[in-house]
């Protein structure tokens, strides 16, 4: 797997453990004192945790390997060291984690929850523990372990009930605006939505989140692929003032409507947006329900809307 802003792959590794110490209690009571050398402490492991803070992945495409902090030695008098510091690695809300043979690790959607991925190496033992009838004085301790080590890898699919796709310039974003009342950064040129934004609708009945996808372009398929899997409805919009609004993107199309039309409660809607530019000839057929709308002139929106709405 390659890195994007919704996947990537990570190696991590608990921290390794403190080494166990050598020592003698040669205080002025006990001049032959003893051995006390404590045990070193364990490493730190390392933690996934959903935070609502994140919406990318982009904040560890330069941390391919993350370690947790290293055990303290043990001291003497029979002082343990301190555990390493735990490592926390923050990840939005919607992440799966998966090892590198793809099995699931774990699915992180709620605010705050976590998951160990590596635990860190056992700290090492100070001569305090090879005491024996035979030999009250071992010189001898141990080095601690080295932490469990993984590769992991994540993918981000946010929690949102419409994927809104389409090429360039067709105004998925104006259409969200519309819908869901939010302000949205929307300007005249191909490629304004660089990244995925969730917009949520909310009246007195319910809520839903739309998902405002890059452009389909074959660049973006991989991460649209992962940001729509999550989705209920994939909402394709094209632009009807072209004479044919497929062109170019129906290899796109396709690509998605075989991983989405896989799962039977998912559902596929074209809107064909600009009609009132529409010069063109009659629009082609196709298996889906489709809505000449035109976000500029606010027409065919409502019944749109009504249709979306009846489906969840």
């Amino acid at each position: 797997m390659g890195s994007s802003f919704y996947y990537l792959s990570l190696v991590v590794q608990g921290g390794r453990g403190g080494e166990g110490l050598v020592s003698f209690n040669h205080s002025p009571r006990k001049v032959k004192g003893g051995p006390d050398g404590g045990n070193g402490g364990s490493g730190g492991d390392v933690f996934i945790r959903a935070d609502e803070e994140c919406n990318t992945l982009e904040h560890l495409h330069s941390k391919h390997y993350l370690k947790a902090s290293r055990g303290a030695s043990g001291g003497r008098n029979k002082r343990h060291g301190k555990k390493g510091k735990d490592l926390i690695v923050s990840i939005p809300i919607g992440t799966n984690i998966y090892t590198k043979e793809k099995k699931q690790i774990g699915d992180l959607i709620k605010k705050g929850e976590e998951i160990k991925i590596v635990q860190g190496g056992e700290g090492g033992r100070g001569n305090i523990n090879f005491v024996t009838s035979t030999n009250q004085a071992p010189r001898i301790a141990t080095s601690g372990k080295a932490g469990e080590k993984r590769m992991i890898e994540l993918e981000y699919s946010p929690l949102v009930d419409i994927s809104v796709i389409g090429p360039p310039n067709t105004g998925k974003s104006s259409l969200i605006a519309h819908i869901t009342s939010c302000k949205v950064k929307v300007r005249d040129y191909p490629f304004t939505t660089k990244r995925a934004h969730p917009w949520t609708y909310v009246n007195d009945y319910k809520s839903l989140t739309f998902l405002d996808t890059p452009p389909s372009v074959p660049e973006n398929l991989e991460d649209i692929k992962i940001l729509s899997k999550r989705a209920k409805i994939l909402l394709v919009v094209l632009d009807g003032s072209k004479d044919d609004p497929w062109k170019g993107f129906e290899p796109i199309f396709r690509e998605l409507e075989e991983v989405f039309s896989k799962d039977p409660e998912k559902s596929i809607v074209i809107v064909i947006n600009k009609i009132d530019r529409r010069k063109g000839p009659e629009l082609k057929t196709v298996e889906y329900p489709v809505f000449p709308i035109s976000v500029k002139m606010d027409k065919g929106i409502n019944l749109l809307k009504a249709f979306i709405f009846k489906e969840f």
